[in-house]
């Protein structure tokens, strides 16, 4: 119960947040380049592997300067080979949550991300699979994915110019695996994007 009371007090400040900067919220659309890679046990050989991401936000005024921010995205994660013609291309659905800051043009924001795993290939030698996320052994990746984020970026206008850099904490590998075999892989994720906002400040 008092979890549940706990949690109840946190849903309605953040509600009493989002209502008190109604007049300060701005919408966007995102997209751009993710350099991804996992980092971890037994991952010599590896590069970044490019793939992308797409979405949408939201951002809330708390101060002239000081924000807060939400999105659901598109996530392209996962790592190649470096000599072998082998990749695994994982797809997130990300929902990143940032405290952000805006002066003069520049854009910071730092937070936690959740990730859950919904699509993906695994290539080898020019033939590919689905990738399969769960815990057991039978599969490739755990769908659930979170860790922390920064961004740095420049407005112009509507639109604003950024770079991103996303660390994971969670084990990307199943559960049963990584209990099995005592190993970890995480993903990290550098960004290149453009984001359209429009609403206050426009």
């Amino acid at each position: 119960m008092k979890k549940i009371s706990s949690l109840t007090i946190l849903l309605a400040l953040c509600l009493g947040v989002a209502t008190s900067a109604t007049a300060q919220v701005r919408f966007g659309v995102k997209a751009g380049l993710n350099l991804a890679n996992l980092t971890g046990d037994d991952l010599d050989g590896t590069k970044m592997l490019p793939t992308f991401m797409i979405g949408g936000q939201a951002e809330f005024g708390l101060s002239d300067a000081l924000g807060l921010g939400v999105g659901l995205q598109l996530q392209g994660k996962g790592v190649k080979a470096e000599e072998e013609d082998a990749s695994i291309a994982p797809m997130y659905l990300q929902v990143p949550v940032y405290l952000t800051y805006r002066n003069n043009g520049f854009f910071a924001g730092v937070g936690p991300y959740f990730g859950f795993g919904i699509a993906g290939k695994n290539k080898f030698d020019g033939e590919s699979e689905n990738i399969s996320f769960g815990s057991s052994f039978d599969d490739d990746l755990s769908a659930l994915d979170f860790g922390a984020g920064l961004e740095l970026g420049y407005e112009f206008g509507n639109l604003r110019a950024s770079a991103s850099y996303n660390l994971g904490l969670a084990n990307a590998l199943p559960k049963d695996v990584a209990d099995e075999l005592d190993l970890s892989a995480k993903h990290a994720v550098i960004g290149l994007a453009l984001a359209y906002l429009f609403g206050a400040g426009e």
